[in-house]
């Protein structure tokens, strides 16, 4: 894989790859186009010398990525008319490859005139990630370079897919504006642009490559980062002070040294697709003869279409079983997850760094994971205990070995250790309750109150409360003294 660092059209990036001796970079069209008025022409020639190779992005993501765009229709045409005719015809045999103009507002109609005026040697079309995953197979068919977006692979799930076009076709895949190095890494790209390698400058990143991984820390964790890296800074040759203390040109120099580690490592484990070499002038094959069926052979009237039916079987990973009854019969089926073994290492996304991987091979690892009983549960949930507790030891060591600098990361794995041990503590709970809520009128509802709750319940709701004498009761309504007069019937 070829990684063409972007961001060339700003003076000071395009000099330090120059010192660094990065010999791929990226230029944005439309990055240009907010530095300079173009008054003269641009030559790339003379901007670059003759070494480095140069990849030219028109920069449409910046356009197609707007909600609302302030550019008329107009305007746009004469921004694609001076790309296509005053910039890259000109700087055509100085730069390498170039990426159509696909700004989506002007129309697929119109994307697809431009086309025809493509140099298919040096042309990356684009493919649009709404127009599906069909539309990117054809385009590889049809185009000898393809240009995949960050944000396409975000939006479809083509992970898969990238290899086996790159494999199985004669396209060379393009990835633009790459941020993630995992879709570096397992895309089988022959060439991908980026500017995440001036993010430091930008955004006060860190990225530095250590342990045969890049690691990439945002700002908020600047100081933890390059403290806990500082001898890996120094042994690759880096000023370790100059960048803790945020030296903009030393860790620019650390972020280029990164990124460049990271590529060689891409293309040391064989994980890139070598080259493939283009026929000369691009030209179609010249047609061969037809055979045609004699007149007397051919069939007058419609083929009917053959359909082979198959045996249904459940997808991969899933299997239907019978449990056994006692008495050895069949019981009833019981649906159960199993080894797939259609996992292949050509086309697993581990197989850069799995210590198991041999092309050509099923995965040599399985999970014998069976959940049926509150038992196994219980013991799942031990066991991710027990994981994510070694997590935290593990953290806490290195934090350790970093001569005790606060680790922020060790802290959010030790509040979510807390949050499993809590979901544990309260399934093991034994708590029983039981609410019963009955509604009967009159005499009923005492014939109701013993049938639930006994005879002598029901009794006791039937008596009236105890009576009082008059002494309380006078005390009760408030009176202090008062005479009783009989009533005698006359």
């Amino acid at each position: 894989m070829k990684l063409y660092l972007a961001g060339t059209e700003i003076p000071a990036y395009r000099s330090l790859l120059a010192q660094e001796g990065y010999t791929t970079v990226a230029l944005s069209y439309w990055g240009l186009r907010r530095r300079t008025k173009f008054t003269k022409p641009y030559d790339l020639a003379e901007k670059f010398g003759d070494e480095p190779e140069i990849l030219v992005d028109s920069g449409c993501h910046s356009i197609n990525s707007k909600p609302t765009n302030d550019i008329t229709d107009a305007e746009l045409h004469d921004i694609a008319e001076h790309y296509y005719d005053a910039f890259i015809a000109p700087n055509l045999d100085r730069l390498t490859y170039y990426v159509e103009f696909d700004a989506h507002q002007l129309g697929d109609e119109w994307i697809a005139e431009q086309r025809e005026r493509l140099d298919k040697d040096k042309a990356i079309v684009v493919w649009r990630p709404e127009t599906g995953r069909d539309t990117l197979e054809q385009l590889c068919r049809d185009w000898p370079h393809v240009g995949v977006t960050q944000a396409g692979i975000d939006r479809q799930d083509i992970a898969h897919l990238l290899p086996h076009l790159a494999k199985t076709t004669d396209t060379r895949l393009f990835g633009l504006g790459m941020t993630k190095t995992a879709a570096l890494e397992h895309g089988l790209w022959y060439g991908a642009t980026s500017t995440s390698w001036i993010s430091p400058s930008q955004f006060g990143d860190t990225i530095v490559w250590a342990g045969k991984e890049l690691h990439r820390y945002p700002r908020r964790y600047k100081d933890m980062s390059r403290a806990r890296h500082k001898h890996a800074i120094a042994d690759a040759g880096f000023d370790a002070e100059a960048v803790i203390n945020d030296d903009p040109t030393e860790v620019l120099r650390l972020s280029v040294w990164s990124w460049r580690q990271l590529t060689d490592h891409i293309n040391g484990t064989g994980v890139t697709a070598p080259g493939k070499a283009l026929a000369g002038e691009n030209a179609d094959s010249p047609p061969e003869a037809v055979d045609r069926l004699h007149e007397g052979v051919r069939h007058t009237g419609v083929t009917p279409a053959t359909v082979e039916h198959r045996e249904k079987v459940p997808f991969p990973g899933l299997a239907v079983v019978r449990d056994a009854a006692e008495d050895g019969t069949p019981g009833r089926a019981v649906l159960r997850t199993v080894d797939t073994g259609v996992r292949n290492c050509d086309r697993c996304y581990l197989s850069s760094s799995c210590p198991a991987a041999k092309p050509g091979s099923t995965c040599a690892f399985s999970l014998p994971v069976e959940i049926r009983t509150k038992d196994q549960r219980a013991d799942v949930d031990a066991a991710l205990l027990e994981m994510q507790a070694g997590r935290v030891f593990g953290l806490r060591f290195a934090e350790e070995l970093e001569g005790g600098i606060v680790n922020p990361v060790l802290s959010e794995e030790m509040d979510r250790l807390g949050k499993m041990l809590k979901r544990v503590e309260d399934k093991e709970e034994n708590s029983f309750s039981v609410k019963i809520t009955a509604t009967r009128k009159g005499a009923a509802e005492t014939g109701l109150i013993s049938r639930l709750f006994g005879r002598d319940e029901g009794e006791q709701a039937r008596s009236l409360p105890d009576p009082i004498s008059v002494e309380r009761a006078a005390i009760e309504t408030g009176f202090v003294d008062a005479e009783v007069i009989e009533d005698h019937a006359a």
